[in-house]
């Protein structure tokens, strides 16, 4: 049983990483044929695809009546986009932010993660509420669509012009319409790699969570958003060693937008009575959320640029969270 675990896991890792080199490719060269900034495609085409598995998981537990596991993949997942995607990533380089960032994007996580902690101050997410976030969504992509248009596809990186889409932006329609549709199906790919590959991984971490015999709720807010998330820094990591870092930290913003306004705003909707929320989660977890918010939004302010140290910083905030939190509910015996 344990080889079959250990090799649920390594294959999802694999998947993995394909996955997020197709995803980094297909999304970068597809910005350039479509005159779209790489930060808008991070921020909503890469955010959205990494996001399919927690998006299926969450599908999955909500219907099956596993809130704590709905609930706990979506805030687990977001500490973990906030803190350990963008610290890992800049670890391999500095990562200058984008204004629109700090005037845009940030306050809109921020905002999400404070109407998420808000609508469930009575415990529970009803599909009135899964409705409004929803909304939110739809406005989110509609005004980063114009932003993205604004920004034009000036900032990406000379290695990543190849000769056909150079030679594609002074041609027929017919052969760019050709080549932007090749970029979605190698992005499409990609998508379906990580989502296969989390699916792996998942199975294989759950069932090691359960040997240890921890709760669902930490294994939602552990096991499960980290091994959903593995996607986000997996293309996180590639975007940055490319040097496409409008991608690496715009995927981390849009992600954990998206996380709230879209994967749990559906699930609520779907879910037969809404979603219950744990007490323990709305005293701990949902909290540290919003102030992880809040920190992102003091760091991308301070120079325009995560440094290392700080990639240190945020990477060991999240591992105190996670070892705090099995030590509360037993995990180290």
């Amino acid at each position: 049983m344990n080889g079959i675990i250990a090799l649920q896991i390594l294959g999802g890792v694999l998947l993995l990483l394909i996955g997020g080199e197709w995803v980094v490719r297909g999304a970068s060269r597809l910005a350039i044929a479509a005159k779209l900034s790489p930060l808008f495609v991070g921020l909503t085409v890469v955010s959205l695809g990494t996001s399919a598995p927690e998006m299926a998981v969450s599908f999955a537990t909500a219907l099956r009546g596993q809130a704590d596991i709905t609930i706990g993949n979506v805030v687990g997942s977001n500490l973990f986009n906030m803190l350990m995607i963008v610290g890992f990533s800049a670890l391999f380089a500095p990562l200058p932010v984008e204004k629109q960032i700090t005037r845009f994007d940030v306050p809109v996580m921020i905002t999400a993660c404070v109407t998420m902690l808000l609508v469930s101050l009575n415990q529970t997410i009803s599909r009135i509420d899964g409705i409004g976030l929803v909304l939110i969504m739809i406005a989110y992509f509609a005004i980063s669509y114009r932003l993205g248009k604004k920004s034009g596809a000036a900032t990406i990186p000379d290695e990543l012009m190849s000769p056909e889409i150079v030679e594609t932006a002074a041609e027929s329609l017919g052969r760019r319409v050709a080549v932007i549709l090749w970029q979605v199906i190698l992005l499409a790919a990609g998508v379906a790699a990580l989502v296969f590959g989390c699916d792996l991984f998942v199975d294989g971490a759950v069932s090691m969570a359960r040997l240890i015999g921890v709760s669902e709720l930490v294994i939602g807010l552990t096991i499960v958003s980290a091994g959903t998330s593995l996607p986000e820094l997996v293309t996180s990591v590639a975007a940055t060693i490319k040097g496409e870092r409008g991608i690496a930290i715009g995927n981390a913003v849009g992600s954990t937008t998206l996380n709230i306004v879209a994967v749990l705003g559906i699930t609520s909707i779907i879910a037969p009575s809404g979603l219950n929320v744990a007490s323990e989660i709305l005293r701990l977890d949902m909290p540290l959320m919003v102030i992880a918010a809040f920190l992102s939004w003091l760091l991308y302010r301070t120079g325009r640029t995560i440094l290392r140290w700080e990639g240190v910083l945020m990477i060991l905030i999240y591992c105190s969270y996670v070892g705090y939190l099995l030590h509360i509910n037993g995990a180290f015996g």
